[in-house]
This record gives structure tokens, C-alpha cells and sequence, in this order.
């Protein structure tokens, strides 16, 4: 048996030694044939059917269609409906009241300490004197984590209770999550126009692929023993689901609600290139006209924003809960 695995293993040398010789001799060949670059005759231009399929969507789909509305007065709704209000209402209340907010947040659900971070935070904000569009960022934020998370949860039930959903869902999630965040914007664009619904519209076609993921894997861990002791007792699906999965799943939910207001904030921000405005502005025009003392208060904000809409949405564990 030792022989003949030390045989297999001496073929497999071989033929990596021959693959890595073959590699070398074509290199070779082809440096000395100048064959370096790819040939031109091997390429596809998408620039014109990308166009084309932007023309379309632009002139059936941007508006005029029939009882639903097109996708710019969809925009134009969730911006008067849902922007405008979450964003005055947050730049009512008094700057106080908004610590005395996040602290309760961040100490519900963890410690004194992280109710501290999440403070001082917030309140180097208001000390680099970018109250206002932080607290526009915010609402932007958090009105793009509530659909994330109402369709990615959603999406991530449905995953999870179909094996043929989630097989078919998996490609899907796997481009999202592979494509750079400035590409998000393109579509959006197109589809909504510029300001800060379109903006929204790619945090939330951003960070859903990770709550769905986060969210299926978690429900599909559940333990098997729980599972079949609802079973056995007659628990429908939906019993299952409500009383069983979803409480046994909390880390995994609470995990990707963590995750997906991180994505949503990185996106929310690039969406100043998009109109969003607020602080993803500043930086923009901070960038562009050399301003380093608008970018970088900008950026610092941005930061201290994202820090504290960590530590509001990140648990403590119980042992350092209990040593806090």
C-alpha cells in the first residue's frame, strides 16, 4: 500500500513538472512570435447591446407605464415618503436627545463600554460641525437597511426552507457579491436618475446578497434535534419557523443585520457621485476641487458615523456582558 501510494504520488510530480514545461515552452514560443497581446479578433464589444439595453430601460421603464408608475416615480415617492420625513425627523430632534438614544441602543444590546464608544462617537460629530448631513447620511442609512433587511430576510426564509430556491439563488448572490460597488451605480441610474433614492437603491442591491446568505446559513444550522421535536409534535411549518428557527437563528439574524448596515453605509456614501448628498457629497467635492479640510472632515464623520452604527447593531457576548 505504501508502495503504491508513493508510485501515485511520483506521477503526480511528474505530471505538475510536465504541465509547469508545457507552460514555459508556449510562453516561450509566443514571446519570440511578439503573439503577447490578446488578438483582437477574440474580442466582444458589449459597449453598444449594454447602450442599447440602457436606451430601452430609459424609455419604457423610467416612466409612463401604465398603473404601476415608471422607476423615477417610484424614486420620486420614496424620496417625499420615506427620505424626506425619516431625515427631518432625525434633524428635529435636539442633538441631545439623539445621544441619549444611541446610548440606550448601544447599551440594550451590549455594554456600558460600547454605549460609550457609540456616544463619543456621535458626539465627535457634532464637534467636527457636520451634525446636520451626518444625521442626512443617517436616514439614508437607515431607511436602505430597513428594505435590506425586510427582502433579504425574506429571501433568506425562502432559501432556506427550498433547496432548488437556494441552488438557484446561489449564482446570483455570487456576481452580486463580486462586483465592485462603483458598478452598482450604472444600473441605478438609469432606472431612477440621480439623487438619493438611486443612491439607496445600490446600498440595498448591495448588502442584500450578504443578508440572505448570512441569514439562510443561519437558519439551515438550526439544530436538526429542535427541529424534529417540533415535528413530532405537530408544529406546521410556519409554527416552525416562528417558534423554533427564528429564535434559535437570532446570532445569525442579529449577525446580518451587523453586516448589512456596514455594506449600506459604504454605499450610501459613494452614492454622493449619484446625488445622494450629505457627507458622501463632502468627500466628492472635497476629492475634486483638492478640498482636503472638507474630504477629511468628511471622511472622519463618516468613520465615527459607521462606528457608531456598529456598536449598536453588534451584541456583546454574555461573559463580557457579565464582566462589564
Amino acid at each position: 500500500a505504501s508502495g503504491s501510494r508513493e508510485r501515485r504520488g511520483a506521477r503526480a510530480r511528474l505530471g505538475a513538472l510536465a504541465a509547469v514545461a508545457a507552460v514555459v515552452a508556449v510562453a516561450l514560443v509566443a514571446r519570440l512570435a511578439g503573439r503577447l497581446d490578446w488578438p483582437t479578433g477574440w474580442t466582444v464589444a458589449i459597449a453598444e447591446p449594454v447602450n442599447r439595453a440602457v436606451d430601452w430601460m430609459t424609455a419604457h421603464l423610467y416612466s409612463g407605464v401604465p398603473y404601476i408608475g415608471g422607476t423615477a416615480d417610484w424614486a420620486g415617492h420614496f424620496t417625499t415618503w420615506v427620505l424626506d420625513p425619516v431625515r427631518s425627523g432625525l434633524q428635529w430632534l435636539p442633538w441631545w436627545s439623539v445621544l441619549f438614544v444611541v446610548a440606550a441602543l448601544a447599551w440594550l444590546i451590549g455594554t456600558w463600554r460600547t454605549a460609550l464608544t457609540a456616544v463619543l462617537a456621535m458626539a465627535a460629530i457634532g464637534v467636527l460641525g457636520v451634525w446636520q448631513p451626518s444625521l442626512d447620511t443617517l436616514s439614508q442609512v437607515l431607511a436602505a437597511v430597513a428594505v435590506t433587511l425586510v427582502v433579504g430576510f425574506a429571501t433568506g426564509i425562502a432559501a432556506a426552507r427550498s433547496d432548488r430556491f437556494e441552488k438557484l439563488l446561489r449564482p446570483v448572490l455570487d456576481v452580486c457579491q463580486t462586483m465592485p460597488q462603483f458598478v452598482y451605480l450604472i444600473p441605478v441610474v438609469a432606472l431612477f436618475g440621480v439623487g438619493r433614492a438611486p443612491a439607496v437603491a445600490a446600498a440595498v442591491v448591495y448588502a442584500l446578497p450578504a443578508v440572505v446568505r448570512i441569514t439562510a446559513q443561519g437558519l439551515r444550522q438550526v439544530d436538526p434535534a429542535a427541529m424534529e421535536s417540533a415535528r413530532s409534535l405537530g408544529a406546521t411549518g410556519g409554527q416552525q419557523l416562528r417558534q423554533v428557527q427564528l429564535p434559535l437563528a437570532r446570532p445569525a439574524l442579529l449577525l446580518a443585520v451587523n453586516q448589512g448596515v456596514v455594506l449600506v453605509l459604504a454605499v450610501v456614501i459613494i452614492g454622493g457621485l449619484v446625488g445622494g448628498g450629505a457627507l458622501g457629497y463632502q468627500v466628492v467635492f472635497g476629492l475634486a476641487q483638492g478640498d482636503l479640510a472638507t474630504g477629511l472632515v468628511a471622511g472622519v464623520a463618516i468613520v465615527c458615523l459607521g462606528l457608531m452604527l456598529d456598536r449598536v447593531t453588534q451584541p456583546a457576548r454574555r461573559d463580557a456582558r457579565k464582566g462589564a
